[in-house]
């Protein structure tokens, strides 16, 4: 299910932390390009980095993303689901918020990752965590949504996020794949627990 946007998205307010966090990410990924492999391995995380003098990666991998498609899936992702978040939060608490989120992130993919070697890219861990938030603090704000090829419908973020979160859940216990996700359920926790700190 694709995202489409909030049906009761704020109004009249600029979430200037949310485009800062478009740009930077979109404007890092096309100057990554030039050498994408050498940006992973130096940027991306990985447990063993925290070991090895390298722990700014826990910050810096929350920019690099592999292709535009991972790009446009986190920052449409994070376009719809923080734009409300960011007008209850504030802007520098939002991005606060959202770099807590990645911490958290990175703590559980390093804890569920047998290979300590294996990197994560992206920011789909923080941007879990802006939806764990937007759980908390908008349960019933309805989600506009897409489902390929023909199908679009409306339901309550509380629904649409249960349904995100349990396809994460299984996908991380069942599925061989190379997207993090234990990442994403780490940031996702992460948002769950901290976001009434961070509210105004």
């Amino acid at each position: 299910m694709i995202p489409l946007y909030d049906e009761k998205r704020t109004r009249g307010k600029i979430p200037f932390a949310t485009i800062f966090l478009v740009a930077v990410n979109t404007v890092i990924f096309f100057y990554s390009l030039y050498n994408l492999e050498h940006f992973v391995s130096f940027f991306g995380f990985s447990s063993s980095k925290l070991f090895d003098g390298q722990a700014f990666s826990i910050f810096t991998s929350m920019f690099i993303h592999g292709n535009f498609w991972h790009l446009l899936g986190n920052m449409w992702f994070l376009w719809v689901f923080g734009e409300n978040l960011e007008s209850r939060l504030g802007s520098l608490k939002f991005l606060a918020f959202y770099f807590v989120c990645g911490i958290g992130s990175a703590v559980l993919y390093a804890l569920a990752m047998s290979d300590p070697s294996l990197t994560a890219i992206g920011a789909s861990g923080a941007i879990s965590g802006v939806l764990g938030g937007y759980l908390v603090l908008f349960p019933k704000n309805r989600i506009k949504a897409y489902l390929p090829p023909i199908f679009f419908f409306s339901l309550p973020a509380v629904i649409y996020i249960f349904f995100w979160f349990v396809y994460q859940l299984f996908s991380a216990t069942q599925m061989d794949s190379a997207v993090a996700y234990w990442g994403h359920i780490g940031g996702f926790i992460a948002g769950l627990a901290f976001v009434k700190m961070f509210r105004k």
